[in-house]
Order: C-alpha cells, then structure tokens, then sequence
C-alpha cells in the first residue's frame, strides 16, 4: 500500500481530536473504516502513531515528530487543488463534479443532467461515482459540489434536497419456496443470512437496516468487501443468501439480470430508499458560483416525485 492524501488527512483528524468517534464524525465517516485506515497507514510506516487505550487516544513519540510534516503536505494538497480549479475557471472551463452513489436511478441521473444543462449550458459535468460514505467525504473535502446519496445525512455541515424516494424489495434465488409470492415480510427470511456490501459504504443506511432485520428475527450477515455487486449477485442467486434493494432500477437490481432470482415488495415492515442531493452549506472557493448550485438544487427540489 502506498501513502495517500486520505490517510494523511485522517491522521491529522485523530491528532487534532485525539478521539476516533469526534475524528469520524468531522470526516462524515463511520469510526470502525477510519480505524481501519489508521492502522493501514501505520503499518505502511512499520511504527504506531497512536497509544489507544479504552478511555483515551495519545500521538506517540512518532506520530508528534509526524505531525507536522502530515499538516504541511495536506495544506500544500489542498492548496494545489485549489490553485487548479482556480486555473481551470481561468480559462474558461467551468465544471461541476457530482458524486453519483451506486443505487441512484438512470431516471434520477438523467433528471439531473438535463437541469443542470438547462441552469447553464456552459458547465462541464464530471461524474463520480462511489458509495455514500466516501462521496459526503470527498464533498466535505471540497472535491466536489454535489453529490447524489443515499439517505439519512447526518451533518450540520451538509444541506440536503430529497429527491426520490423508492420501496425497497427482497432479491432471493428461485425454488426457496417464496415463488408464488407477491410480497414478503422480513420475519419470513429468518432463516437465510442477510447479504450486503460492506456497511461502511453508507453506515447511517445500514445500520437502521440492521436493527429492522434483527428486530424481525434476521440475525446472520455476510458482508462483502467494497462494491462487490458480482459476489452478491453469485451468493444471493445460488441460494445462500437474500439482499435488499430499492425499485429504482439501480446497480443492485442490475446485478441480477438474468440470474433465477425474484424481487418481492417488502410489506412487514415497509422500508424504502432515499436518494438526496447533498451540498456543503459554507462552500468556500468554489469552482462554481454558489447561485448557480443553488439553482440546480432549488429545480431538484421542485422536479422531485415520490413513486
């Protein structure tokens, strides 16, 4: 593993807060992936920068005489980027960057390229895709201005627009005695584990998915690293296990086409997906004018539908 600008910067979170939940949180982070990271970074230095203990969190010798030097680079970093957006609008490129999580819709992804063309014609669109957790990241970290993500958004820092909201449906493989079925209540999966990709892409999402599967008797879990929809699609389609996923006609669903699998309405209880767009509410040297940001949230807000 290399060093990336992303471990530096949550280094330097843990040693401003010496406290990994605090850390996680001004990240917009789980604690458990930013631990992770941590670990990764000292063990690609082959030294600890941290003593952790039950109650506290201290730099060791190591992580002090690294400190500095951490800061230095993720300012001089963040002042390159600004100084290339800064060129870029100088010479007449403007671009907005959109996170785009996986289970948007093509519906959805559409309905935004068409207002932002309509608030301004000039402005590049650059797509990114990823998870919810790394894109609220990424926009916190100014590297992009909106970003299209599965809710609920829990940040002070954050303005969100809802702009979908779809029901949420059980994929499980053919012959388990669920086919003639139009719809299905959780309490009847009891005795398949629960398959998803990893919690950290989108832990406020996952974790009340949890605790609904394990308040209606759905204990087991296999979770796949990253954003392995072919090996869920594999465990899930075999037998082994059942998903959830949004009646969107996202990358979920689209992970099963043609595979002897059935999506059946979840009923008991009823769950849906939330799709939002969300914004950083204090933007500073933006690559695009806050009005016009406003702007394409405030034509969201008015075209959302709920199905």
């Amino acid at each position: 593993m290399d060093v990336e600008i992303s471990h530096l910067r949550y280094f330097v979170a843990v040693a401003d807060k010496l406290n990994f939940t605090r850390a996680a949180e001004s990240l917009h982070m789980a604690v458990s992936p930013l631990s992770q990271r941590i670990r990764d970074l000292e063990r690609e230095l082959g030294a600890p920068l941290f003593v952790r203990d039950r109650r506290t969190v201290e730099l060791t010798r190591y992580g002090e005489q690294l400190l500095p030097e951490a800061r230095d680079v993720v300012r001089r970093f963040d002042s390159f980027t600004r100084t290339a957006r800064q060129t870029k609008t100088e010479h007449g490129r403007h671009i907005v960057r959109i996170g785009i999580a996986p289970d948007v819709s093509t519906t959805l992804r559409t309905r935004v390229l068409d207002i932002i063309e309509d608030v301004d014609p000039a402005l590049e669109v650059q797509l990114r895709p990823g998870s919810t957790e790394p894109l609220i990241a990424a926009l916190d970290a100014g590297e992009l201005d909106i970003a299209l993500v599965h809710g609920p958004i829990a940040s002070p820092d954050l303005h969100t627009v809802t702009l979908e909201i779809h029901s949420i449906a059980v994929i499980v493989a053919r012959g388990l005695g669920f086919d003639d079925k139009t719809e299905i209540g959780l309490r009847e999966l009891a005795a398949l584990p629960y398959a998803s990709i990893a919690f950290d892409a989108a832990p406020f999402l996952y974790r009340r998915v949890d605790e609904i599967l394990t308040h209606c008797g759905v204990h087991k879990r296999l979770t796949l690293e990253g954003h392995d929809f072919a090996g869920l699609a594999h465990l899930v389609s075999s037998g082994r296990a059942f998903t959830l996923a949004a009646l969107n006609g996202g990358m979920t669903t689209k992970a099963f086409a043609g595979d002897p699998v059935i999506s059946l309405p979840v009923t008991r209880p009823k769950l849906t997906m939330t799709t939002v767009a969300a914004v950083l509410e204090n933007r500073t040297e933006p690559r695009v004018e806050t009005e016009t940001i406003t702007s394409i949230l405030e034509s969201l807000r008015a075209s959302h539908t709920v199905p």
